[in-house]
């Protein structure tokens, strides 16, 4: 087998440079590495190079050979400052041929960074420090430069300076410098002094003393050299020497007769002599803590809710909404002290059209009200003669933002102001009706006054919050035509048919067809049951529903006879009775309908024990009347315990029923003829007082029903007042309205034992009223059997 002979030139196939070649055709060096990382020695390994992404010999910091010498010679600066700044750049970058001659060596190309020793502290190379340019050193804060002529209102304040601010104006062209520089060397000569921190630091100094020259002066004043932080003889004789230093001056005041010019902490001017201003002593003592100030950052007393000083606090307050102008860019607007300085509080409205608060809540007011007076008016304004191509969406008035609200037009304005005028007729205040103005001046502002508003939108708007609401301008806006009204829904219907709707689907369009019978709406004509009746059944008959179709029974036919046995059967009482009479009506209702052929519930009867009335006790009758505040409650809890009205003939008891002249009240009852109460003296009085009291309340009032509330004597559907304003006097007695009607109509019994006196004065019916005798006078009551 022939020898394979070594050529005699060629590239590389690790760098890719072209010269004299190893057998394994890689140059000279590329030949070292590869031994090296066959070996793992010298920090070297095989593996992908982070640059170009080749397999090759790479060292610490992942990198070949080929990339290190192309970063060396500048033909990547993007990788040399991402390995200097430890950043990552992704490979596949191009690498630089280069020719591999004899005696010409490559310059010297090391890892930037080690990435085996991630937390070691990097250090820069110098030819890569030679290509970073070094930073300019004039800081504008160290003496800045003034503008010359201007005469000073006040005397300079006292400078502090420290041994570093010369050098960081060490590149700003002074004038005079050299020539002090000069004499400070001669003095360094004279001194023997051969250290060059002496020279740095005096030349520093030097430089921050004729700096600080007053604009239009060449000589430095002996004051400004006594501020420097040290080394001020030698700093003074330097500038002596060179002709710069002024002579001292004479003090047109004593010293001992000087007094303080301005606050140490807030700057105020008031030369009283004081290092620190009442104003800020008085901080300082209801702000304990002292720290750098996140604003001047000043050691000084500060709050520990913003973390500012009295002075900072006082800036940024007066700044905030800046009438004045006194805004500065780049430095603080100063003020004198005393009785002209300012305050964080007062209780004075130094700006006309303002309560009498802070000035600066004022000033916010003032500026919302110019910020709300330049918005544009809404994009989303109601065109009354727009006819409509498809019905409008409901609006979604989530996503509101209420301090960005546009401008009112000039209807929309009229509207606002009639509505308070609105407000005021009915005997509220604004401060009351806050909620509902709100809602208004969202809705005008949006959509106009000019087209009705839909009710949707004001019940959207209202339910935001609580402090919305919208039921007084649901009135307002139907008073003056704006209302674009929805039909009335009734609520406990609604809750009955959310309830089907969370049915199983054969069992919830079975509930709704029950619905629609027990509301009249079936496909034979029927008396409506109430809704408060209505919720009730479906409310009772639901768990059962759900019980049945977790057990597999998914359709109402399924139902027998004997699966509504095993759901009355383990229960008593009214528990039993409320689910057999809420079964037994909707299968009777659904078979009606014509859904299922026969009905399961109907030969199921159930016994029931009535209790019978039983009297409450004295002690809990004695001054009944007096334990309930107000009027209204008080006539509610005469009509129960006097005259034995139930809680639904209260509520609707109308105005026109009651006739004062005869003392006589007439209760509405439906499907029966009217009852005709004959009044006692006590009711009759709370009623009179109740009428006066109620013009007296809302004299706007056209609600027809004797009890109204708050909110039914102003709206303007008239409703009822609801089943909570009549039960509120019997919880506030700590008495059921029940039991005190049974104990009305039994004490009577116990008296008269006649049942035709009770059906005539408390319009019983007979059955009702020969139980309540036979519960009074057991021993009266007739024997079925000897009968």
């Amino acid at each position: 087998m022939a020898r394979r002979q070594r050529p005699p030139a060629g590239s590389c196939e690790y760098c890719a440079s072209w010269g004299e070649v190893t057998m394994h055709w890689l140059c000279p060096p590329c030949g070292r590495l590869r031994g090296w990382a066959n070996n793992g020695t010298h920090g070297r390994y095989l593996g992908t190079c982070r640059r170009c992404g080749y397999l090759q010999p790479v060292a610490q910091d992942g990198t070949c050979r080929a990339c290190l010498l192309a970063v060396r010679a500048g033909q990547d600066e993007d990788w040399m400052w991402s390995e200097v700044r430890r950043g990552y750049l992704p490979p596949g970058r191009p690498r630089q041929l280069t020719f591999s001659l004899a005696g010409v060596a490559p310059p010297e190309a090391n890892p930037l960074r080690k990435h085996d020793q991630p937390m070691a502290r990097q250090k820069i190379p110098p030819w890569v420090r030679e290509l970073c340019p070094s930073p300019v050193r004039d800081d504008p804060r160290i003496c800045p430069p003034q503008m010359p002529g201007q005469l000073g209102l006040f005397p300079a304040p006292r400078r502090t300076f420290t041994k570093y601010d010369g050098g960081r104006i060490h590149d700003r062209e002074i004038p005079d410098l050299p020539h002090v520089i000069a004499e400070l060397r001669k003095i360094a000569k004279e001194r023997g002094v051969t250290a060059a921190s002496w020279s740095r630091m005096t030349w520093n100094l030097a430089r921050l003393a004729l700096a600080a020259r007053e604009p239009g002066e060449r000589q430095v004043r002996p004051e400004l050299v006594q501020q420097l932080p040290t080394m001020q003889p030698t700093v003074g004789e330097a500038l002596r020497r060179a002709g710069l230093l002024a002579p001292k001056r004479s003090r047109l005041v004593p010293a001992d007769e000087l007094d303080y010019g301005s606050c140490g902490h807030c700057f105020a001017w008031a030369n009283d002599g004081l290092t620190v201003c009442l104003g800020c002593r008085q901080w300082s003592y209801l702000h304990r803590g002292t720290g750098a100030c996140h604003r001047c950052h000043r050691d000084l007393p500060i709050a520990e809710s913003d973390g500012l000083c009295r002075f900072c606090r006082v800036v940024t307050m007066e700044s905030e909404i800046d009438f004045a102008g006194i805004a500065l860019v780049g430095g603080d607007q100063l003020w004198l002290g005393r009785e002209a300085a300012p305050q964080l509080r007062t209780l004075e409205a130094r700006y006309p059209g303002t309560r009498r608060k802070g000035r600066f809540e004022s000033k916010r007011k003032l500026a919302q009200a110019a910020e709300r007076a330049a918005r544009p008016v809404s994009t989303q304004l109601v065109d009354p003669g727009r006819m409509e191509l498809f019905p409008t969406p409901p609006r979604d008035w989530g996503r509101l933002d209420e301090a960005e609200l546009p401008a009112l037009t000039a209807k929309a304005e009229a509207v606002m102001v009639d509505f308070v005028t609105y407000i005021e007729q009915r005997g509220w205040t604004v401060a009351q009706m806050g909620g509902s103005t709100r809602t208004l001046r969202i809705l005008v502002a949006h959509l106009g006054a000019d087209a009705p508003i839909r009710e949707k939108d004001v019940r959207s708007v209202a339910s935001l919050s609580s402090n919305h609401h919208g039921a007084r301008v649901v009135n307002y806006l139907r008073r003056r035509g704006l209302l674009a009204a929805e039909e009335p829904v009734d609520g406990q219907i609604a809750a009955a048919r959310r309830i089907a709707d969370g049915l199983p689907k054969a069992f919830g369009d079975a509930v709704h067809a029950w619905i629609d019978v027990l509301t009249g709406q079936g496909s034979k004509p029927s008396l409506p049951r109430s809704s408060e009746t209505v919720k009730r059944y479906v409310r009772d008959v639901a768990p059962t529903l759900r019980a049945w179709e977790a057990a597999g029974l998914g359709d109402p036919r399924e139902i027998t006879k004997k699966h509504v046995e095993d759901v009355v059967r383990p229960l008593r009482g009214t528990a039993a009775r409320s689910i057999h009479v809420g079964l037994r009506s909707m299968f009777r209702a659904l078979k009606r309908e014509r859904v299922i052929f026969r009905d399961p519930a109907r030969t199921i009867s159930l016994a029931v024990a009535r209790r019978l009335p039983a009297p409450l006790p004295s002690d809990r009758l004695r001054g009944l009347v007096d334990k309930v505040p107000g009027v209204r409650d008080k006539l509610i809890v005469a009509l129960t315990a006097v005259h034995a009205l139930p809680m639904t003939q209260i509520r609707r008891l109308r105005l026109e029923d009651l006739d004062r002249a005869r003392g006589q009240l007439r209760v509405r009852r439906q499907g029966r003829m009217d009852h005709v109460v004959y009044l006692d003296e006590l009711t009759m009085n709370l009623a009179t007082a109740w009428i006066i009291e109620r013009v007296e309340r809302w004299p706007d009032c056209t609600n027809p029903y004797l009890i109204v509330s708050r909110q039914t004597a102003v709206d303007d559907l008239h409703p009822q007042v609801s089943n909570e304003v009549i039960r509120t006097p019997f919880q506030r007695a700590r008495i059921s309205p029940d039991k005190l009607r049974q104990d009305r109509l039994f004490d009577e019994a116990r008296e008269t034992a006649d049942p035709v006196r009770l059906m005539r004065v408390f319009g019983l019916c007979g059955a009702t009223a020969t139980r309540y005798v036979a519960a009074a006078h057991p021993d009266k009551k007739i024997d079925p059997i000897q009968a």
